[in-house]
């Protein structure tokens, strides 16, 4: 006769962590920060990954900030080069050796990881990793890690495909500096402003009205002037990605607002930039809800016109390869638990969620999106309804 014994346990660990907008970081001093690296009392070495873009503008910057607060660490950092090609599994094994070799403490020495959305992801993973996993730090120089991977919980590397393989572990403390974005060149600008429209569209309407007034300019300065709507633009971004993740941490809920733009996009990718797949996305699920009727024309043209006024397009000629974009959306379905749930357009600042958009209706939303960029679809007799 079969016997068994069987027991269960459940556990559950607190996870935190910190978000900071500074102006001015790289002047800070331990007098008027004294926590920025954490405990210094407990140890003062610390391991430094910088992305290789970071390191050259703000080199001496960087190296002034760390021995002001005295830290021990490797001068020169592990460098890394920023885009899409270097978030692989041989720049995770590189920092994680480098790591290694430096003698990381599993508690008490938080490593730094200084730059983009890729090195965040990248190093996220490795600390993750590493001795079962360290707490760690993280300086986001650009504007897509600011408003978005710079205080997310998911870290990884792509395998075959964008992100295949990661896992949750979230920095100790981000913090990021709007005079980083000065030094941007504009594709980036235009990146980071693609992941604010999805804020926007999907949640924030206060703030869809402050893109479509001030975005343009803001965008074109690349925050020089940092008055008012500009720190409100990047306030209300962070404040809402904040509210999605604690809501929603470890995405148990599949319906989330923050998959707008993030539906066929991976399948543009790297064909074209992150940001402007995620604009591309956007302006396909708004086609999709104007000819559903649940928003009107009107709102169509905001969404649509709010993306063009920062230089970035509504169709792309990658969009004809119908099979690309269906891949893309099938393996958005295995991740969202077997449902489309596409966030698409009811108003600005409110999505629902679809989960019937059949072959022809992606095509259909894609031809759509096509004549409108070349003019064909802005002034027709548009479909009525919507908001």
């Amino acid at each position: 006769m079969p016997r068994s014994w069987k027991w269960e346990a459940q556990v559950s660990r607190p996870v935190e962590w910190r978000t900071a907008l500074y102006d001015g970081l790289l002047e800070l001093t331990p007098r008027g920060d004294p926590e920025l690296f954490g405990d210094l009392h407990h140890s003062r070495r610390r391991f430094v990954a910088v992305d290789e873009s970071a390191w050259g503008w703000y080199q001496k910057e960087i190296i002034s900030l760390l021995d002001r607060y005295q830290l021990e660490w490797n001068n020169p950092p592990c460098l890394l080069p920023g885009g899409e090609d270097a978030k692989t599994r041989d720049s995770a094994n590189r920092i994680s050796d480098e790591m290694n070799a430096f003698g990381v403490a599993r508690f008490g020495e938080p490593p730094i990881a200084i730059g983009g959305g890729v090195l965040h992801d990248v190093f996220g993973l490795v600390a993750g990793e590493y001795r079962r996993g360290v707490s760690w730090d993280f300086i986001g120089t650009t504007l897509v890690s600011a408003i978005d991977s710079m205080f997310a919980l998911k870290c990884g590397v792509s395998a075959g495909w964008k992100n295949r393989a990661g896992l949750y572990h979230p920095a100790r403390s981000s913090m990021t500096d709007a005079r980083f974005f000065q030094t941007l060149p504009p594709h980036q600008i235009r990146d980071g402003f693609a992941e604010i429209i999805k804020i926007a569209v999907a949640g924030d309407c206060a703030l869809f009205r402050l893109l479509e007034e001030h975005g343009p300019r803001v965008a074109e300065e690349r925050f020089r002037s940092y008055d008012g709507p500009s720190e409100e633009i990047l306030r209300r971004s962070i404040s809402w990605m904040l509210r999605e993740l604690k809501r929603n941490p470890f995405e148990r809920e599949t319906a989330r607002a923050s998959y707008l733009g993030h539906n066929i996009s991976p399948g543009l990718e790297p064909t074209v930039t992150h940001g402007h797949a995620v604009a591309l996305d956007i302006a396909w699920t708004s086609m999709i809800a104007w000819r559903r009727g649940l928003i009107g024309r009107f709102v169509r043209d905001r969404i649509l016109r709010l993306i063009r006024s920062f230089g970035l397009d509504v169709w792309h000629p990658a969009m004809a390869d119908t099979d690309l974009l269906v891949a893309a959306l099938s393996d958005a379905v295995r991740h969202r638990g077997g449902q489309q749930l596409i966030p698409t357009p009811d108003r600005v600042g409110r999505v629902r969620y679809l989960g019937d958009v059949t072959t022809d209706e992606l095509q259909r939303a894609v031809e759509d999106q096509r004549q409108w960029e070349s003019g064909d679809l802005r002034s027709d007799a548009a479909k009525g309804g919507g908001r």
